[in-house]
């Protein structure tokens, strides 16, 4: 097979990766993509690094096994933590989502960013090595723990209760009222389906999203490397570890009407033909 028809393979713990494939299937409309939901392993953000190692370890495997193109880690945690060594274990190209540090430092007028993301990242020492290496010292970091919201949006409950939406993330970010915060970094690509109404509740607070970056990262990529495919519409091929049923009635309601199959380990020697 050319290269530039193999698929594109993005996996996350669940939903996360639907927001950057939503930007691949916009920007880069004709690539097939192969989206792998961990969703044994929800949360990603709440394993240690031992765990996440093997989970990752595991799933690469797994991936590798239908000879995509390249690999994306659609999930900040396993990106900051061991990118570059998820990268020396596999032949096929791994690219993972940054946190989008530089950009908030250069918009923050107040001179003050907040981060909101998992438990895990908030806390991790690389978090602490990232801030220091790319954000002035000028420039005060608050940090805010979205380990309930990405619950509830992995659940899909943001999609049908509003209400409880709106009092989560209130909840996650009631201290941030009394800072001078002016721009918000998430750090979680499911924190992408909530965006709107973070802006809603925060209108003075700019709003900066990973998954921007990392669908422009996948394609600068793929068209340096030669390997954009260049014909046709791309197709999507979903497979999902935990519950199919529940995992397909969500991502319909997200857009996404499927079909879900059920993850097989005889896909870990099979080779997947387009």
């Amino acid at each position: 097979m050319i290269t530039h028809n193999k698929s594109i393979a993005v996996f996350d713990s669940g939903l996360g990766s639907l927001s950057v494939i939503r930007g691949i299937r916009s920007q880069i409309s004709k690539e097939n993509i192969i989206y792998f939901a961990d969703k044994i392993n929800f949360p990603y953000g709440q394993k240690s690094v031992d765990e996440l190692e093997q989970i990752m370890s595991d799933t690469i495997r797994i991936l590798s096994s239908f000879s995509p193109k390249i690999i994306v880690v659609a999930s900040i945690t396993p990106s900051i933590q061991l990118l570059s060594k998820l990268k020396s274990w596999s032949t096929i190209p791994i690219l993972g989502v940054s946190i989008p540090l530089k950009e908030a430092s250069n918009i923050t007028k107040k001179k003050h960013i907040g981060i909101l993301g998992t438990n895990s990242t908030i806390k991790s020492r690389h978090l602490d090595e990232l801030i220091r290496s790319q954000v002035p010292q000028d420039i005060f970091v608050s940090r805010f723990d979205a380990s309930q919201i990405i619950e509830i949006i992995e659940k899909g409950i943001f999609l049908k209760n509003k209400e409880l939406t709106i009092t989560t993330i209130s909840r996650a970010l009631e201290s941030m009222k009394e800072t001078n915060v002016d721009v918000l970094v998430l750090s979680s690509t499911h924190l992408s389906f909530i965006k709107s109404d973070l802006s809603s509740m925060f209108p003075s607070i700019r709003i900066v999203d990973p998954t921007h970056d990392a669908v422009k990262e996948i394609k600068f990529y793929l068209r340096s490397k030669n390997i954009l495919r260049k014909n046709g519409q791309g197709r999507i091929r979903i497979i999902v570890n935990g519950d199919k049923d529940e995992f397909q009635t969500i991502i319909k309601t997200m857009g996404l009407p499927g079909p879900v199959e059920s993850f097989q380990k005889k896909f870990v020697n099979l080779q997947y033909v387009e």
